[in-house]
């Protein structure tokens, strides 16, 4: 059946992490402005990202098939294309209805948010570039995703947009707390690309894929991959501690530790080859690190 092959594509594991943005940004919305809280925009939000997110797989399953970097010297798990459980035909139909849906859920969030005033026309722009880089990740004639650009677009449309953005669109302003937790979210988002681009260093670097393991090597890689851990971390604790939020540090306790054990681990590793399942613990252990800190603001409010 052509649904599993589908189901891989979409790259579930990925999901999580793409929504913890959202979630962040929607608790914070509430914990400023309750009663202005709209449920709606945060569901059409968590939607609208997570069809951005499976955009991003398919297009890049599309364009590593095209310039030859999912091959069968690939470590990781296999894509549809490379199998030929799915067709660049029916991949490239799959980019478009992601792209299409994308964009449609994303035109009736801005309309319940914004109506139509300036903020909807702004962030329709922004919605079309995000969009666009989704698909020029690695697809098309020299995509930045080989010229080793791809952290800075997760870091930008996985980290801060999504934090920052779901703030504004919910609360119509911006507090520095947002703007933090998207560094936050983004350094954690950077930690799955760079766990992908450590594992397919060496097939990468035969087909002209440049990332910054590539052009750095793979020790930088482990460095990078710890520091982005930690900070990562390190957002969510300097929030908790300027608002007092002692119960919050407690909660996220587990999932920070997990990832700054997750952190020392990469860094440690001899193998990188063998580190694919590191990606779905770091995917989970941030998701969960979000949960928490929803739950803190969540409980922390309705208690006053």
């Amino acid at each position: 059946m052509k649904l599993k092959y589908w189901i891989q594509a979409a790259r579930l594991r990925t999901l999580p992490l793409s929504m913890s943005g959202i979630i962040v940004g929607g608790a914070l919305s509430y914990a400023y402005s309750v009663a202005f809280f709209d449920g709606c925009v945060f569901a059409l939000l968590m939607l609208t990202t997570v069809l951005l997110q499976i955009l991003s797989n398919f297009a890049n399953d599309v364009g590593d098939y095209q310039h030859g970097a999912d091959n069968a010297e690939r470590i990781g798990p296999q894509r549809g294309l490379q199998t030929g459980g799915l067709s660049p035909i029916e991949m490239k139909r799959g980019v478009a209805v992601a792209a299409i849906l994308s964009f449609a859920v994303g035109v009736v969030m801005l309309a319940v948010a914004f109506g139509f005033d300036t903020n909807f026309w702004a962030f329709l722009v922004f919605g079309v570039l995000t969009i666009i880089s989704a698909l020029r990740y690695t697809m098309g004639r020299n995509p930045y995703g080989y010229r080793g650009l791809g952290d800075v677009m997760v870091f930008v449309f996985f980290g801060m947009a999504t934090t920052i953005g779901s703030f504004y669109i919910i609360s119509k302003t911006i507090v520095w707390q947002a703007v933090l937790l998207g560094f936050g979210i983004g350094f954690l988002s950077m930690g799955v690309l760079n766990i992908n681009n450590m594992r397919d260093a060496e097939t990468d670097k035969k087909t002209g894929k440049r990332t910054i393991i590539v052009k750095f090597g793979t020790r930088f890689g482990q460095i990078y991959h710890l520091c982005l851990c930690v900070l990562g971390v390190a957002a969510f604790v300097v929030v908790l501690t300027v608002w007092r939020l002692w119960l919050g540090l407690l909660l996220i306790g587990v999932p920070s530790v997990l990832l700054i054990n997750h952190g020392v681990k990469i860094y440690n590793c001899k193998n990188l080859k063998t580190i694919d399942p590191e990606l779905k613990k770091l995917s989970l252990s941030t998701f969960w690190l979000v949960l928490m800190f929803a739950v803190t603001l969540f409980y922390t409010i309705s208690t006053i």
